[in-house]
């Protein structure tokens, strides 16, 4: 019967390497991204791999494409776009983390928005300067007043489905009209000529996503994923944004892991049952040696 490959990252000790391939990389610990991580044993082309420094453990490298590469791709996005700042729902989870800590780093702009206030205390407490609890009776003040202060023009949504991306445009524009009018501008029944974007890049609520039209006409909605946007910033692009993962594995880009499991062991009921609620701060590392 024909069968999926699954698991789209992972790490190893490399064993072997074909012609042309640097011999010192035997023995040594890498990253991969490609796919049919779920197995013991990898064939892969070189390039898709990411040699870490001596001493790294394969379980610090398991997870060192997907949310750091998207997570970097998130701010790359926000520069070759021409925006300032980002806006991030699902905010408290361990990509959101990251995220929050590169911007920290970077200097750039994040409003964090998140379901619980527990999320949004947890947030506080790694530095986050913008959290917005969408729970909240304020939420939509809160959010139009850090986007106001923040000049955040650009949203990444994990969520999809439901109205929160048209919440955050509608805020968006509130934002842009007061900073306007702050400044002596005109109103216009058109909107602001302000341009807004979201992106989705996650499915969390698997509802229609649903736009209420008051954000004027300046804006789009459009999907992001992380393949594409690698394919635009091509291997130069690749190599840098590597090289800070590599550099930052375990700070940075550092991922924990609530519990571990064997392949078999993955796909225990009360293992799947867990992974469907894809909660915050569950993760499982697979080993599949075990």
């Amino acid at each position: 019967a024909p069968s999926l490959p699954a698991g789209n990252e992972g790490a190893g000790t490399v064993g072997a390497v074909g012609e042309g391939v640097d011999p010192a990389l035997v023995g040594r610990v890498v990253g991969f991204f490609g796919g049919e991580a779920y197995s013991q044993y990898r064939a892969l082309p070189v390039q898709t791999i990411l040699p870490m420094p001596e001493g790294t453990a394969a379980a610090d490298a398991a997870s060192c494409f997907v949310n750091p590469f998207t997570a970097l791709g998130m701010v790359e996005t926000m520069r070759m776009e021409g925006h300032t700042g980002l806006v991030h729902t699902a905010a408290a989870s361990n990509l959101g983390q990251m995220l929050n800590r590169i911007c920290l780093a970077d200097g750039v702009p994040l409003v964090n928005v998140v379901r619980r206030p527990e999320q949004a205390d947890m947030l506080r407490a790694q530095g986050a300067v913008y959290v917005c609890d969408s729970s909240a009776d304020s939420f939509m003040a809160d959010l139009t007043a850090a986007l106001a202060e923040t000049g955040a023009t650009l949203a990444f949504d994990a969520t999809g489905g439901g109205t929160l991306a048209g919440q955050i445009l509608t805020a968006m524009e509130a934002a842009a009209v007061q900073r306007s009018i702050a400044a002596g501008g005109a109103y216009s029944r058109y909107g602001s000529d302000v341009f807004k974007q979201v992106y989705i890049y996650g499915g969390l609520d698997r509802s229609p996503t649903v736009l209420n039209r008051s954000f004027g006409f300046s804006w789009s909605l459009g999907g992001w994923l992380l393949t594409p946007f690698l394919g635009k910033v091509g291997g130069e692009g690749v190599a840098r944004l590597g090289a800070r993962v590599t550099a930052e594995l375990t700070t940075t880009f550092a991922s924990h892991y609530t519990d571990e499991v064997s392949l078999a062991g993955a796909l225990q009921l009360d293992a799947l049952q867990t992974y469907a609620k894809q909660a915050t701060g569950q993760k499982f590392l697979v080993r599949p040696q075990a």
